[in-house]
């Protein structure tokens, strides 16, 4: 696996992933070329390295954007197929260590109280739940609110 920060010219691969993994409330390229051109955002993705010639192939993004001293984890997925192998952990990891380089003091998140995967995952790396947010989600989900401090780690 290759991970890297992304640039323009990822955005169709990522909002084609984007369409996989949130069918129904996912962002569009508009949305992911609007927020890629906003200063302090910053993006990472993995690729599956290709056999024998073959173009490598998306299958991990997150992206977050920075103000001032927070950051905001805005979107993250990684394909099904892809899943349980420990990307989804990395691309968190690799979204904290550049929010932090970037001088940040706490990244928030939004997760839906279902996805217990996620929130596993987040706990695990330190976030904690701070607020709800009721009716985020299209579908009238609630969103459970998670911060993680990052004013005393040292990058």
């Amino acid at each position: 696996m290759i991970y890297r920060s992304w640039d323009y010219t990822d955005i169709l691969s990522i909002a084609a992933l984007e369409r996989e993994c949130f069918a129904g409330e996912s962002w569009d390229y508009q949305m992911f070329a609007s927020s890629f051109s906003q200063p302090g955002f910053f993006g990472e993705l993995c690729e599956e390295e290709g056999k024998d010639g073959e173009e490598r192939h998306l299958v991990a993004y997150g992206c977050v954007q920075c103000a001032v001293d927070t950051a905001d984890l805005l979107n993250i997925a990684v394909a099904p197929a892809f899943r349980g192998r420990g990307i989804g952990r990395t691309m968190v990891r690799r979204l904290i260590g550049g929010a932090r380089r970037r001088g940040m003091k706490e990244l928030f998140l939004e997760v839906r109280p279902s996805n217990a995967h996620a929130r596993q995952l987040y706990e695990s790396e330190s976030f904690r739940a701070i607020s709800v947010r009721k009716h985020y989600y299209p579908d009238g989900e609630d969103a459970l609110v998670m911060v993680r401090k990052l004013s005393d780690e040292k990058i």
